[in-house]
């Protein structure tokens, strides 16, 4: 029987509170743990959002909405990661129990 190497448990990106700093005017920076998460930017009136990975997420009439914003987008990211964790979990369980079944068929 071939065993499955344990897959390292997922740390939890969402735990412990977003420090926000503000480099320039007009620009808010947000971290947790010394880790990016993403940015707010004034522009043109409206506060544009872009998430950990650079991509535009949205635009919010007020500050405290768009960093609401990058609250859930990192929670929403941590969640994902989680589970891609468990279906890759999941699916090494099934080839090895398929594996095994077809081991056991071919010897009858």
């Amino acid at each position: 029987m071939t065993s499955t190497p344990a897959l390292a448990r997922p740390t939890d990106d969402s735990t412990g509170s977003l420090t926000w700093l503000s480099p320039e005017a007009n620009l808010w920076v947000a971290s947790r743990r010394d880790d990016f998460a993403g940015f707010v930017e004034l522009i043109d009136g409206h506060y544009d959002v872009t998430n950990s990975r650079g991509a535009h997420v949205a635009s919010c009439g007020t500050l405290h909405q768009a960093q609401d914003l990058i609250e859930h987008s990192t929670r929403r990211a941590s969640a994902m990661t989680t589970l891609a964790y468990v279906a890759v979990g999941t699916g090494a369980v099934a080839a090895s129990v398929l594996a095994v079944g077809l081991g056991i068929i071919t010897l009858s």
